[in-house]
């Protein structure tokens, strides 16, 4: 008979246990190679956003520079208005006599007997100038006539107030068609 052999590894648990180690060192070196990998990738997404908005800050320096740029060609054309330039033209535009009001109300405000003639502008004295006709009061002398007239257009806040004086400048009494009737001129000197 054949003797018969059996082969008994003693070293069973401890290839288990080689096992069981080797498998552990796999699983660290796995993970120590995703920590890195993802490490990696955060380090390239940090990179790509800071490169992304360092693109945006040259475009926008650029932009800057265009708008700079234009500003400058502006500013040396004679189309350029300056903020001082706008605050003055609203100054001018608020703060403006409007012509055509002054003349409604005068027309408003002189009595019924009183015809206007003329109205005009005087560059040397800088004055708006009204020419008229009245009649002939018995009861009143021609200038007293004529000085009612400047009060009453003196007494008129609206009126007046964009004047510096309204002053008596002429009076003449006239006959015209057998009737008599005093012509007179006012100023009314504007504000400098």
């Amino acid at each position: 008979m054949r003797a018969q052999y059996y082969k008994i590894n003693l070293n069973k648990a401890s290839n288990r246990l080689d096992q069981f180690e080797s498998g552990r060192k796999k699983r660290k070196i796995i993970s120590l190679a995703l920590f890195f990998i993802l490490v990696l990738a955060g380090i390239g997404y940090a990179g790509y956003k800071s490169y992304k908005i360092q693109e945006l800050i040259r475009s926008q320096e650029a932009e800057l520079q265009a708008i700079e740029a234009k500003i400058d060609r502006l500013e040396a054309s004679s189309d350029y208005l300056s903020p001082e330039d706008i605050f003055t033209l609203a100054n001018v535009a608020k703060n403006r006599m409007t012509w055509s009001e002054k003349i409604a109300l005068l027309g408003g405000i002189l009595p019924r007997d009183v015809a206007i003639t003329e109205l005009s502008y005087d560059d040397n004295i800088n004055a708006f100038v009204i020419k008229g006709i009245s009649k002939v009061k018995s009861d009143l002398k021609d200038l007293d006539l004529v000085v009612s007239i400047i009060d009453i257009l003196k007494a008129n806040t609206d009126f007046s107030s964009d004047f510096a004086e309204i002053k008596f400048q002429s009076s003449q009494r006239v006959k015209h068609n057998e009737q008599e009737i005093v012509k007179f001129e006012i100023a009314c000197v504007l504000r400098s």
